[in-house]
């Protein structure tokens, strides 16, 4: 049989001599022959115990396990062993995939609004959209702390499965209030998931919007939404459903942090005037 020093067989494991020399010591990959002068030599066929090694690493497995099963194989044990692992790492590739919609999301909403003309109220036409939304009340939402310890609650909804809230974040005023808003919410929203934690499931219809962006403290929120309201009604038109505000990944884009961007839209009847109000 034909012997393969440390250097070979580490180019033959695509790996370095550091790695087999710790593989050695810790007893899970020794050489077939040591000779008396020290040199380590390695069979062409231990490549397959080196990738066993290598895929028991990368799925988690702990190092004293795989020493126990490589001194005293147990097939039966090892199955169980990577039925559990691949569970894990099921729930950890979803996570990720929660954590990568999320960062797309957010990227979008700041791309947004970096490119946003603010304070020009415009008519668009939006698409139907499905969220999750939870009650607040006024008293919660008092202060900006309160309004970010909502927030944060709502976030941890998901947080608490491993999961990344759902974009898009914001607040739900409804119909009957939104022609002169107060600019405290009913509710708080985000996007539609199929594990709500206890919140209710809302659609916004599609149909002819009113729509504003504007950036600056809650002050200048305030003045910006009932600013929408009034030219809306001066154009003949009227809001006939509730007032949506759409937070735009305000974290990003704002270096302030009592500074924030937001996306106002109510829809409205069709005969409302032009374009652009």
């Amino acid at each position: 049989m034909k012997y393969l020093s440390t250097s070979q067989f580490a180019r033959l494991c695509r790996t370095s001599k550091d790695t087999l020399l710790f593989y050695d010591r810790e007893g899970l990959l020794r050489p077939r022959r040591v000779s008396e002068k020290g040199y380590r030599r390695y069979g062409a066929e231990q490549f397959y115990e080196f990738d066993m090694i290598r895929m028991f690493k990368d799925v988690g497995i702990s190092l004293k396990d795989i020493r126990s099963y490589m001194r005293a194989p147990n097939p039966r044990d090892l199955l169980r062993h990577l039925e559990e692992k691949r569970r894990l790492l099921q729930q950890e590739r979803m996570r990720l995939l929660s954590r990568q919609r999320m960062l797309e999301a957010n990227m979008a909403l700041a791309h947004e609004a970096m490119h946003a003309r603010y304070d020009v109220p415009e008519l668009v036409e939006m698409d139907t959209e499905r969220l999750s939304v939870m009650p607040v009340s006024p008293e919660e939402q008092a202060t900006d702390e309160g309004s970010i310890a909502l927030f944060a609650a709502l976030v941890e909804r998901f947080e608490g499965r491993g999961q990344a809230a759902p974009m898009p974040l914001g607040f739900l005023l409804q119909k009957e209030h939104a022609a002169k808003p107060s600019y405290v919410a009913e509710y708080f929203f985000c996007g539609a998931s199929r594990e709500t934690g206890g919140m209710s499931l809302h659609v916004r219809p599609a149909g002819l919007y009113a729509r504003l962006y504007h950036r600056g403290d809650s002050e200048s929120h305030k003045a910006a939404c009932e600013k929408m309201a009034d030219i809306v009604a001066r154009q003949g038109g009227e809001a006939s459903g509730h007032l949506y505000g759409y937070d735009m990944a305000s974290y990003i884009v704002c270096p302030s942090t009592r500074e924030y961007v937001t996306r106002y839209c109510v829809r409205v009847s069709a005969d409302s005037g032009p374009s652009v109000l």
